[in-house]
């Protein structure tokens, strides 16, 4: 009687056992419910703060190309309607040049003929001063 006794509180400690560990199980499995119930509310928000963070990157990179591209238009109109001016300045220039060509031609003969007489005299004193001064009084006659 005994043996049956203590096989009666075997079952009976091993049916309290199972249930035990079921109603623990059962909690363990609630909790992981719980918990993936939270992992995914947390991953989409953070999918929904990623995608809005995109969202507001791409559109202040978009707003700075439009920024960017509109100087880049207002510089080309300010150098296309500089480009006229210059070119017609120069083509002004190169016209006043060949305009003037017989009066700078005449400018740069008499700068030649005025530095010639120059050396040509300064070269005659210079001559002059070497000679003593009795050769000076003859023309190089005496005195040499």
């Amino acid at each position: 009687m005994t043996e049956k006794k203590n096989a009666h509180t075997t079952a009976r400690n091993a049916n309290a056992s199972a249930k035990a560990t079921a109603t623990k199980a059962k909690e363990t499995a609630d909790k992981a419910k719980d918990t993936a119930g939270t992992t995914e509310t947390t991953a989409k928000t953070a999918a929904t703060g990623a995608a809005t963070t995109a969202a507001h990157t791409a559109h202040v990179a978009a707003d700075k190309a439009q920024v960017a591209a509109g100087k880049a238009v207002a510089t080309g109109r300010t150098v296309a309607a500089e480009a006229p001016k210059k070119a017609a300045a120069a083509a002004g220039s190169a016209w006043m040049v060949i305009k003037a060509r017989k009066v700078l031609a005449v400018v740069a003969g008499a700068g030649a003929a005025a530095a010639g007489a120059t050396t040509a005299v300064v070269l005659r004193r210079r001559a002059a001063r070497r000679r003593r001064p009795l050769a000076r009084l003859t023309g190089g006659r005496l005195g040499a």
